[in-house]
């Protein structure tokens, strides 16, 4: 009887301690997405990537916190009955908000009266706005009354990841350029001068790299900073009648924004599960041997109570 209590609550103590190992793994894994891209706007913070002086820094040690880098993206439909002004206004806002046109391009001659050859104007633009201006300059465009904005959708694509892993390999080839160098300049006996012009070679084209990889990460902070926007707008005589999404339509969305979700939380279940592997793992070895002890255990304390056999 006593090894029964004995078992049973070797039994529980494990089962327990195994809930709570998983439950702290959850709660660490469940908070770890802010922790590790926390959004934040100030860039001098131990952030990777390229200095304000020129120099490049290396990825952040391990605890510290990373700036996320994000590259938005906006389409933009509108229509107007006073083209001139709606132009002006486009552009002198956008001014306003410290953006820029990168590409325009405006067609048609405009509605004149008894003018045969007149046609509606069409004005297409890359507007190039700082992220943190960009939701302002699009509730001023909406907020025009002379704008009339018929579709609009946006795309917000997270580089983070590879943001710091392209200033992770800049770092290290850093310091493998600095060690070519090192050994270049030691070569004083020009009798070996294969391995001088096979060591000149490596550096070359570690220097190479290098450059390109500063190239993209400037790119990829002009993309990050300055947030794109892709805006048409048409001269009309009366405007385009809203459409309303037919039952297909509504279907199709709801299917698509379900699917996408269970897509989400299927990587989210992935991450997780990689992230608690190693604890499982020991957990699953730990429990492994308690249940053999305690099995063990059983079969003795059975062995002892069954009564022995007579032989006549």
């Amino acid at each position: 009887m006593k090894n029964t209590k004995l078992r049973n609550l070797l039994i529980l103590l494990t089962a327990l301690f195994l809930i709570s190992t998983l439950i702290s793994c959850s709660a660490q894994s469940g908070g770890s997405a802010d922790r590790y891209y926390p959004n934040t706007s100030d860039k001098s913070e131990s952030m990777g990537g390229i200095n304000s002086d020129g120099t490049t820094s290396s990825k952040p040690e391990s605890g510290e916190l990373y700036e996320r880098k994000i590259i938005r993206t906006v389409d933009m439909s509108c229509e107007t009955k006073a083209f001139d002004a709606a132009t002006e206004f486009i552009l002198g806002t956008l001014s306003t908000y410290g953006g820029y046109v990168e590409t325009s391009s405006v067609s048609g001659t405009g509605y004149r009266e008894n003018d045969r050859n007149a046609s509606a104007r069409y004005a297409t633009y890359t507007l190039r706005v700082p992220a943190e201006n960009l939701d302002a300059y699009l509730a001023a465009l909406r907020a025009d009354e002379g704008i009339r904005i018929i579709k609009q959708s946006s795309a917000s694509n997270e580089i983070t990841g590879t943001y710091y892993d392209i200033s992770t390999r800049i770092a290290t080839l850093e310091i493998e350029r600095d060690s070519l160098q090192q050994m270049l300049a030691g070569f004083t006996d020009y009798s070996d001068i294969k391995a001088m012009l096979s060591v000149q070679e490596r550096l070359y084209n570690v220097i190479e790299e290098i450059e390109a990889l500063k190239t993209q990460l400037k790119i990829y902070d002009n993309q990050v900073d300055l947030s794109t926007i892709n805006l048409s707008i048409n001269e009309v005589f009366t405007y385009t009648e809203a459409a309303t999404p037919t039952f297909g339509e509504r279907i199709g969305e709801a299917f698509s924004d379900s699917w996408t979700n269970f897509a989400d939380n299927c990587q989210d279940f992935a991450v997780f599960f990689v992230s608690a592997l190693p604890t499982l793992l020991v957990l699953g070895v730990i429990a492994a041997v308690v249940i053999t002890i305690v099995m063990a255990s059983t079969r003795k304390h059975r062995k002892k109570q069954s009564p022995p056999n007579d032989h006549p």
